[in-house]
Formats: C-alpha cells, structure tokens, sequence
C-alpha cells in the first residue's frame, strides 16, 4: 500500500503531535537510525533528527501484511541552510534486495541520495496498526526494514511517479523473494532434462547463487503461459513480444533439423527493478513432448557480481568456448597468448559474451588483445542470438573517457545503427585500457550493422577537432576546400557542440553557414537579405513523433519570440531549444529545435520534402513571406511555399470582399480536404502557368471536376462553402503574375468581377488584387475604359470597401464622358511609427506605391506601335486590355 503526500492535504505530523507511545517507538527508532549510519555520513541529530523521526513513524503507523508502506513529501529545514528537499520512506517486511532496489528506483527517475539510514527493526501490529516497537527481541514480533532517505526536492507530480515505481519495486522484491525456492528447483528441474551436458553444468552453476533469480515462466506454442513466479506474477506477465517468442520456438527447432544451443540465453528489453536496473537475463529451455519442442520453460534474472567476475575456466560453456577459441588461434596453454585470452574473456562481461558464436567471441577477444599492448580507440559490433539486440563493445584509452565522451560514442552508435540504448556499462583495467559496452535495442531493423563502419566513425570522431572536421568537410568538398573552411570555421564551435554533436553534424552546419556568408557578401543586408536558414532532421533515437530543427543565425541570436510562433504557425510544437552560439568576430547562433510533430503525420513523410519545408520557414524567418495558419498547410498539405501563398492571397481578398470564415476556419478546411486543397492548386496551375501544354481548357475542366468530386466528400458545411468559394474564385482569374518574374516581390491577380461569389453592389467590370508582405492595394474599373486616381488607404481591414464606394461616386462624375469610373488603393503593411521617425514613414509608403503601381502593370497590355503585346509570362483570358488610366489621389498627389 503506497500511501501519497498531496500538496494542501493532511498536515505532516510534527514529533510534538506523536503519541506517548509513538514518543517510546521513537527512543527505540533513534537509537536504530543512528547506529545504522555508514561511517562519513552525516549524522541526524537536534530537530532535524526528530522531523526524520516522526516521518517515518507517520509513514509506519499502518502497514498491510504482504505490502509495503510509502510516504514521499517535499520539505524545508529552516533550522540549518533552509534547504528544501524531499523525504521518502518505505515500510517493509525485512528481506534481501530492499536498500539497494529502492536506490536503483531513484537512480532511475535522475534523483541522488543526500542521506539514507535503514533500520531493522522488531515490531508487532495488530490489524496492520503498529502496536509496539520493542527494545530487544520477543515472542510475536516480525522484523521489518524501516528505510528512510532525503533527495533533492521534487514537485507534486513527480513524488506521485516515485511513489508508484517504488510500489512496483517493492512488489517485485517480494514476489522474487517469496518464490525464490520454487524458482531454483525449475531451475535444476531443467538442467536435469537437458542433453547437452554443458548447457545443464550451466544452469546448475547459475543455481548455485551465480543468478539472483526474479521470475519464471512456461510458455507453449499456443501462447499460453503458465508457472508464472516471482516478477512475472507481480508486473512483468510477457517477458518477450509474440514476435520473440516465434524466434525462441524457431531457434529450438532449427534449420535443417538442427537445433540451436540450449539453454538460448538472451536479453530482454524489460529492466530489473529487484537489485539493479539492467536489462533481464533470460535462460530459455524447451521442453520436449515426443521428441518435438512443446513448451519453453523461462528464468529471467541477473548475474551476481561474482559471477561476472568469475574467471572464464570455471563458468561452464564459457570454459567451452574458451578452448574453441585456443583451437582456433592455435593457443598453447600457459603461453602468452594464452593468458592474454583468459585476461580478455574474464573483463569482457560474462552475461553478453556467453550467449556469442564461437566466431563472435573470437572476434571481439582477439580485438581486445590487440589493443592491451597498445591502446586506442576501437569498435566491435555483435547481433545476439534472435537479432533482437546489438552489443557495442568501444575500447578507449584511459585518459580520454569522460561521461561527455561516454555520450558522444553512444550517440555515434545510435546514429550508425539506427537502434536505441538500452544499457550500458564502462570496465577500467589496471592498465590503461577502459571498455564500454553498451546494449541496443535492434528490433526491427534490416540486416546487420556495419562495425568497420562504425570502428572508422570513431576514431574520425576522436581524432583532434579541426582534424576531424576537415575529414568530415572532405567527403563533400575538395581538399584545399575543405581545409579552408576548416580554418574559417571549426575553431569557432564551443566545447558544448563538440562533445554533443561531433565533426560529422558541424561540417553539414559548416555548409549551410557558409551560404549565409555567401549570400551576405554578394547581397548585403537588405530587403532581399538571407540572414537565416533552416535545415530539418532528426537522430536514429529520437521517437516517431518528434523531429528537429537547426536554425542558422548569421549574426546574432535569433529571439524566441521570433521563432517560435513562426513554427507554430507551420503546425509544429516547439518542445525545446539549445544555442549554440558561435566563437569569433560577427560569429552567429545555431539554434537546435525539438519539434512535436502535428498528430497522425509521419516523420518519414516531412523529412521526405525537407526542401521545400525549410524554404518555407527560411523564407519566414527571413520576413519574406507572411507569418501565419496558412504556413500548416506546407507541412500538413504538401504544398510549396508559393502555392500557400496563392491561397492566403486569395483569403486576403475575400476578406476585403466580406467573407465571413475567419484565417483559422480556412485553413482548417483547406488542410481538412487535402485532396480539394490540391486541386485547387492544379486548376490554377492549369489555367495560368504559362508552361503547360496541351488544351488548357479541358485539363481545367478535367481538375474541375476531381475538385466536385473532393467536395462530395466533404462533411461540414462550412467547409464545403469555403472551398467551393475558392474554386469560383480561382475560375474568376482572368490573369496573374503568378508564374513570372514579377511575382518575386508581389502577387496580382486580375478578376471578372461578375464571377466572383457575393461582391457587395455595385460589382466592377474588373479588378485587380494586389497582395505582398509588404503591401496589399485593390484597383477596381467600372468598364473597359474607366479613369480614376489611386490613394494611399489607412483601412487594412476593409479598403475594397473603402475604393467601391470612391468607384462608384467617380462613376457618376464620369456619367458625362466617354471613360467611366475606376478607383484605386493601397495599404502599406510595414509602416514605421511616424511619431518615432517621419520620414521613415513616408519613405516606406512612397516605396509601397511604386510596388503597387510595378505589380498592376505587370499583368497590363502595352502598345508598341499600333500592336497590343499582353505581358511577359501572363497567361490572358480576357482579350486584349491595354487601357489604364490612373491618377494622383489623397496620399499619393
């Protein structure tokens, strides 16, 4: 029974508030807690000692039999430094495992132990109530483990967390420690049936202490199970995946009639919680049903310490492969080699080689005794038996081990393999050879590793970093190249980026920063500037749903707050970032992001379209294209970021035009119906691009209708009028600048007025919708020939309104003469405060008018001559149009 500590729950019982006879239990408790501190502990004594106290009495007041009492809760120490920590303190009946299971539970959630006492105490309860607390020992009395420790403070949710895995640790002790017997009887049972004499001598030595035994199960071919004990009736019910227990039966039946060793031994991917947090043990037997495998009978455990250490010619089938070894490197006895063999097979870890071919084992031997004379860095891969698991074993001299390199080497392996860490485990000699072995999870994954591959990456990744980097550079660039940009840029990584992301990660960002560079020295820092770059990708390691993103600053820091709403925009969820800024004069910041991808998108599927995705972000980062929803559909929908700009343009002009959908009910239809979405793309693709052959009118039509189709199958109504308002509106576009050159800095787009769904009265002949990040304008004609002036507006939100009403009263003052009326306007949307810097503000919007008028005229027919010639790369739908007329207005006289 856990019992947990809330926040603004029940008072902690101060040693004031303890019962006369909880006070007697704790002169007895005092007594116990301080002779069973270790010498250099800290002593508890004073108040301090009397808060631990009435904790742990609190915590043992009530304790069920065949469970344990836990209490966790966060406190201060006002009395000393006002530290504030945590106090936890298990309940138990005494029994083996308690202490070092408990610290291996917090080892495991990142959390140290500040101070750690553990009495044995004899007590008596009645109905689970402890009645009493005796001084010596008497009939009646049960002795229990009364374990209390301080850790660093931790919040609410993560006391409860520790609570629960504490729970299932104590569980898990109890059941191993209740069933143990029957479990080392199986344990001899199937060596007793096993005809390979070795493979029994195994599992007999195991028996005897060699294995602390956790769990046991039968399992059939049927998938039945039965015969659970110890952790696999508290918490572990299926020790394997179903695939595995395939594997097991196929290894026992074997191929071509032979079957393989027995026992299999091989790790699980479930963690001991009894003892010490490694990967299980698992020693599978089959058992025999005429003559063919019907069951297997499986221990799960974990090798004690001294038989880790055991030398190999006393650990039977270890002792085997110790003479296959001799016999096939010719060995003699007592000879050098010899002891140099032994030497090597007793440090490498017995629960990992044991279960090796005779060609694994030679291999990763004879390597470690190639380096015992002379240490360097070295890398040997093995894939145990059923495939499930990778065994790295990385030999490095002493000297250059650090935890920074320990994690670098893991990382290396994970991104070569493309398999998850599941343990590791580090082994220094006397000499100055250390080892570190590291357990990978290789499910799932094709064929084997490339060790000479991996061997190669790590001594390229140890070598001197300017060396290293300019290796990494040479596989993509020429020599003198790539030693130039070695000098320009690898002295300017910090030490945190070269242990975290190594040679081959800063010569991809050596790449994209030299661009930054490029383009800044050939085109300044202007309105067309490239100051920062994106680059999507993710580790081997990293799980499905998540992906990363380097943004690449050419001076400077990029603000969060720059950032991250613009990713957000893009349907990410910003779940982390690390800097790393870069050394030197005018140096900048490589910023690395942890993105939450949006739910049901693969990963595979983004990476896939890298390109365009980064283009996109670049092209926001940079603020030279909008920052908002439409951005999703570029990840969502599979657009370009050019095709997402058409369809916020549009959405800018139906907002001007009264819709009534706000930007967020758009993009959600338009990402709802993705294949609509992409129609609408094609349809204006096909009837604009100036690129496509064959009839434009039928392939339009042929869209058209996949488009209706699409729509069929759109559920809600709104949606379905939003996106068949965008087919009509896109079916009114009599030109775009869209496919040509012009575009670069504006959108214009030329309507039949009449064709547009919902126009507020008076509807124009035609009119042009102008749309840029930096200005948006609206040029509306009441004929063919029509005449009016153009005004710098003030209304972002409702300038066609502001221009059809100046159209229409031009249109009556034109009533008399041949033209009739026409209006313009224009909104500049990047306006400095004028109130700071006037002629800012002017300069701005004097800039925002000739952009307006350049992007009317690039999709307006000119005379040369007598000849009307339509614009360059403009597909026309309308005849010839070469009449435009405007003049000076309020704001642009």
């Amino acid at each position: 029974m856990a019992r947990h500590s809330r926040s603004g729950g029940k008072a902690p019982t101060a040693f004031k508030d303890l019962t006369q006879q909880e006070r007697a239990f704790a002169q007895v408790l005092r007594h116990r807690v301080t002779d069973s501190l270790l010498p250099g502990e800290t002593p508890l004594e004073g108040e301090g000692l009397d808060q631990a106290l009435a904790f742990v009495l609190e915590a043992a007041r009530q304790r069920a039999d065949g469970e344990a009492a836990i209490l966790v809760r966060s406190d201060a120490d006002s009395h000393t430094d006002n530290r504030r920590f945590t106090r936890v303190a298990v309940i138990n009946k005494d029994m083996p495992f308690l202490v070092d299971s408990i610290a291996a539970t917090l080892a495991a959630r990142g959390l140290s132990i500040d101070l750690l006492v553990h009495p044995i105490l004899p007590v008596r309860r009645e109905a689970g109530a402890l009645a009493a607390v005796p001084e010596g020992s008497s009939s009646g009395e049960k002795k229990e483990s009364w374990v209390y420790l301080e850790t660093p403070r931790i919040d609410a949710r993560e006391r409860r967390v520790l609570e629960t895995e504490l729970a299932k640790a104590m569980a898990d002790v109890r059941a191993a420690v209740a069933d143990w017997p029957q479990m080392r009887s199986l344990l001899e049972a199937d060596a007793d049936r096993l005809a390979d004499a070795e493979g029994a001598a195994l599992l007999r030595w195991l028996a005897s202490d060699m294995l602390t035994q956790l769990g046991h199960v039968t399992r059939t071919r049927d998938g039945k199970q039965a015969g659970a004990l110890g952790i696999c009736r508290s918490s572990i019910p299926s020790l394997l995946a179903e695939d595995a227990w395939d594997k097991a039966f196929a290894w026992f039946d074997g191929k071509a009639g032979v079957p393989g060793r027995a026992p299999l031994i091989i790790k699980a991917n479930r963690l001991s919680r009894v003892h010490r947090r490694a990967p299980l043990d698992l020693f599978i037997v089959p058992l025999l049903e005429d003559g063919r495998v019907a069951a297997l009978s499986v221990h799960a455990g974990i090798w004690t310490s001294a038989a880790l250490t055991c030398p190999p010619d006393m650990v039977p089938v270890l002792r085997q492969q110790l003479q296959a070894i001799m016999s096939r490197l010719d060995f003699v006895p007592g000879s050098h080699d010899y002891k140099a063999l032994v030497h090597a097979l007793t440090a490498l870890p017995h629960d990992l080689i044991i279960s090796f071919s005779d060609e694994d084992i030679t291999r990763v031997a004879s390597a470690m005794i190639s380096l015992a004379d002379r240490p360097r860095p070295r890398a040997t891969l093995v894939t145990a038996p059923l495939g499930r698991h990778l065994f790295g074993f990385v030999w490095l001299p002493r000297d250059m081990l650090s935890t920074a390199v320990r994690l670098q080497v893991q990382d290396l392996l994970e991104t070569h393999t493309g398999a998850r860490t599941l343990d590791w485990s580090l082994m220094v000699e006397g000499g100055n050879l250390a080892l570190l072995r590291y357990v990978l999870d290789f499910r799932g994954k094709p064929g084997a590793p490339d060790g000479a591959a991996v061997d190669a990456a790590l001594s390229n990744m140890l070598r001197g970093w300017n060396d290293a980097v300019e290796h990494a550079l040479a596989a993509t660039e020429e020599p003198g190249r790539a030693a130039a940009l070695t000098a320009r840029y690898a002295a300017s990584f910090p030490a945190f980026y070269r242990i975290t992301y190594g040679a081959a990660e800063a010569a991809i960002d050596i790449g994209r920063l030299r661009q930054l560079a490029t383009h800044a020295s050939e085109h300044g820092t202007g309105e067309h500037s490239q100051g920062r770059d994106a680059r999507l990708y993710r580790k081997p390691a990293d799980a499905p749903e998540l992906l990363r993103l380097k943004v690449y600053q050419h001076h400077g820091a990029l603000p969060l707050s720059d950032a991250v709403p613009a990713l957000e925009n893009f349907g990410f969820r910003v779940l982390s970032e690390v800097p790393t800024a870069l050394e030197g004069e005018d140096a900048g910041t490589i910023h690395d992001f942890t993105l939450g991808l949006p739910v049901g998108l693969p990963c595979e599927q983004v990476l896939a379209r890298a390109d365009d995705i980064e283009a996109a972000v670049s092209g926001v980062l940079n603020m030279q294209a909008e920052d908002d929803v439409f951005n999703r559909l570029v990840v969502r929908s599979g657009l370009v970021a050019r095709e997402a700009d058409w369809l916020r343009a549009f959405y800018r002009y139906l907002r001007q035009s009264n819709i009534a959908f706000t930007i967020y009910t758009v993009v959600d239809a338009l990402a709802g119906a993705p294949t609509v979405t992409r129609g609408l793309i094609d349809l204006f693709d096909a009837m604009h691009n100036p690129a496509a052959r064959g009839d434009r009118a039928k392939a339009a039509e042929a869209i058209d209708a996949a488009i209706r189709a699409g729509l069929a199958q759109v559920q809600a109504i709104n949606d379905d009028r939003v996106l068949r308002l965008y087919r009509d509106t896109i079916r009114a576009v009599l030109r775009t600048n869209a496919f040509a050159p012009a575009a670069a800095e504006a959108l214009a787009f030329k309507f039949d007025s009449a064709m547009v769904p919902g126009l507020p009265r008076p509807v124009p002949w035609r009119e042009i919708f102008v749309y840029s990040r930096r200005v948006e304008g609206i040029h509306l004609r009441a004929g063919p020939v029509a005449r009016g002036g153009l005004r710098w507006s003030d209304r972002r939100d409702d300038f066609r309104t502001e221009i059809l009403g100046l159209m229409k009263a031009q249109k009556v003052k034109n009533a008399v003469i041949v033209p009739t009326g026409a209006k313009g306007g224009f909104y500049p949307k990047r306006l400095p405060n004028p109130a700071i810097d006037r002629d800012a503000w002017f300069t701005e919007g004097k800039e925002s008018y000739k952009l307006f008028i350049r992007t009317l005229l690039s999709i307006t027919d000119n005379y040369q001559g007598d000849k009307v010639v339509h614009p360059d790369q403009v597909v026309v739908h309308d005849g010839e149009d070469p009449y435009f007329v405007v003049a000076a207005d309020k704001g642009t006289a």
